[in-house]
């Protein structure tokens, strides 16, 4: 990409940052207004950042196809906070919670959808995610030490032995979305310019590491379909003549 084309794209995202920025305010203003206005909180609920990262995990350990048991839950809150530290942890937390009571939402489809919908709130997603996959920098130290806290929450709670085929169910159902967002290019120059230039490619290093097993499955759906759609064509469908028959002279 030619250095001009590059800066008008920085530029573009700088613009929508500062839109973002007013945006939030705004919506700092209002939600200020609605708990002043008495609009109701759960309380049953303070674990507001592990509300965002378990919805992403919640079809591993609910309904008839579940492989886990919910005890998978505290093992990740456990993860978190080792992972991010207690302050950062508590920082995030507090916008979490802003972010899910201006949502006001329970299903995790449409919490998702309306993250979507708003950028500030999904570059806050989006940095979350981030900032826990940078842990797995060190893919087989990350790994261990994930493993490790997990496989002690879950045997201690559940009974449960948390294993390789275990980890990376998880990894892919918390990190393969980040991996489709960065396959399109205006996603690597805005997670470039945010997070620093080499980020995109430190990610994707990372991704192929711990998705390894989803690409080559995704992979051989895009293969399956290719040779499908091209069993269909006119060309395909056409019955292969036959050689002519030479007869033989008596």
């Amino acid at each position: 990409m030619l250095a001009a084309d590059k800066a008008a794209q920085f530029a573009v995202v700088a613009d929508e940052l500062d839109r973002s920025i007013e945006d939030n305010c705004q919506a700092c203003r209002q939600s200020l207004q609605q708990s002043e206005s008495g609009a109701p909180r759960d309380p049953r609920r303070s674990r507001f950042l592990l509300r965002l990262v378990v919805s992403r995990v919640s079809h591993l350990f609910v309904g008839d196809k579940a492989v886990m048991p919910r005890s998978l839950i505290e093992g990740l809150d456990r993860y978190l906070n080792k992972a991010i530290g207690s302050i950062m942890y508590e920082e995030l937390n507090a916008e979490a919670n802003q972010l899910l009571y201006n949502l006001n939402v329970d299903d995790d489809r449409q919490m998702w959808d309306g993250i979507r919908k708003v950028p500030q709130w999904r570059r806050f997603v989006d940095t979350v995610f981030i900032r826990i996959l940078f842990r797995f920098e060190n893919f087989a130290k990350g790994k261990k030490t994930f493993m490790s806290i997990l496989a002690m929450t879950m045997e201690e709670q559940s009974r449960f032995a948390f294993g390789d085929d275990q980890f990376y169910l998880v990894f892919e159902a918390l990190f393969a979305d980040l991996w489709n967002q960065m396959q399109h290019e205006e996603t690597r120059i805005e997670w470039d310019f945010l997070f620093g230039d080499g980020t995109v490619k430190r990610l994707e290093v990372i991704l192929r590491s711990g998705l390894v097993y989803w690409l080559k499955r995704k992979e051989n759906v895009v293969l399956a379909s290719g040779r499908l759609a091209a069993a269909k064509t006119p060309e395909a469908k056409k019955k292969p003549e036959l050689p002519p028959i030479v007869k033989s002279s008596p």
